[in-house]
């Protein structure tokens, strides 16, 4: 169950976090150019531009996969995620929590930078009318340099990626390694009980110190006895 759950999250942060970078790499694309922007006195008026609503609509994406990677992996790793260890972890569960903690960190790191270059993007892109800036005897426009949509859009990646990985890490318990089991059965050669043994005597002599280990009388002696 935790596992399909976990998912099921997993796939959300997803779609939110790649439709956020999608939308970033659209702007970039529909950003206001110097033709588009129009000079009236002293004024410079930016026209309504598609840039500003995407870049609105990624940082809004963004900031929603964030929050369910981080309420899915127990509030980055400050709360205990159901499923996720015991009152004694073991040194593979905490290990894996070290690393899902940091992996959410960094994640709302990156998505923070990626806001704000959302942001900064969406800003110069309204449609709103500023002064212009006097150079020499012209009259100049700010306009948005290339490129501040795009380093948006890997960030969100980047961040989608690390809050998917905490996600999973802090969420979702360690496989269970079993020990080995114990048998009852010996592993190796058999084990038999020791034997008493019993001193035999050497062949060859004719008279024996103890007449139970003396050798057998030949045929037509067996009623006399030997003495020493």
């Amino acid at each position: 169950m935790q596992t399909a759950v976990a998912v099921l999250l997993s796939g959300v942060v997803a779609l939110f976090g790649v439709t956020s970078a999608v939308l970033a790499f659209i702007a970039e694309a529909k950003r206001l150019t110097a033709d588009e922007i129009r000079v009236s006195g002293r004024e410079c008026v930016y026209p309504a531009n598609a840039a500003h609503t995407l870049g609105i609509c990624a940082i809004f994406l963004l900031a929603a996969a964030q929050i369910i990677a981080s309420v899915a992996g127990g509030c980055c790793g400050c709360c205990r995620p159901p499923g996720g260890g015991g009152p004694s972890p073991s040194p593979s569960s905490t290990r894996r929590r070290v690393v899902g903690v940091i992996a959410s960190v960094l994640s709302w790191v990156a998505a923070a930078i990626a806001v704000v270059y959302d942001w900064v993007g969406a800003a110069l892109n309204a449609p709103v009318t500023r002064e212009a800036r006097l150079a020499g005897s012209d009259e100049e426009c700010y306009l948005l340099r290339g490129g501040i949509f795009v380093r948006a859009a890997v960030l969100s990646l980047v961040a989608t990626s690390l809050g998917i990985m905490s996600c999973i890490l802090l969420r979702l318990p360690p496989p269970a390694t079993h020990a080995p089991e114990q048998g009852h059965r010996a592993v190796g050669l058999p084990q038999w009980p020791a034997q008493e043994t019993y001193p035999y005597p050497a062949h060859g002599y004719a008279h024996a110190s103890d007449p139970k280990f003396a050798p057998p009388a030949p045929h037509g002696q067996a009623n006399e006895q030997v003495y020493v």
